[in-house]
């Protein structure tokens, strides 16, 4: 024990106490940087796949512009047929959704 102007006080419990706050302390710095680095590697994944989505996504759409242009060139060089052909599936469609 020791006695100081303020009162009466265990010194091997004090820094018995200090030593298990700092080791607190260090403990949960080390938690939060370990934390804060899984939410950086998280979020640096995320991002990685929104921009690959949207990579895909610009390949589809220029993909299905490219069928479009086909399917027009194809209507454009056999009108006949394809009138034909839409009546066609027209007729099996109803065909189908009557019953």
């Amino acid at each position: 024990m020791q006695i100081t102007t303020g009162g009466i006080q265990d010194t091997a419990a004090g820094s018995t106490l200090a030593g298990t706050t700092e080791k607190g302390a260090a403990k949960i710095e080390q938690f939060s940087g370990s934390a804060h680095h899984a939410v950086d590697r998280v979020a640096e994944a995320a991002t990685s796949a929104l921009r690959q989505a949207g990579e895909k996504g610009e390949e589809l759409a220029h993909l299905q512009d490219e069928w479009l242009e086909g399917a027009r060139g194809a209507v454009r060089r056999h009108p006949v047929a394809s009138v034909v052909i839409a009546v066609g599936v027209g007729l099996l469609f109803s065909r189908f959704t009557s019953h």
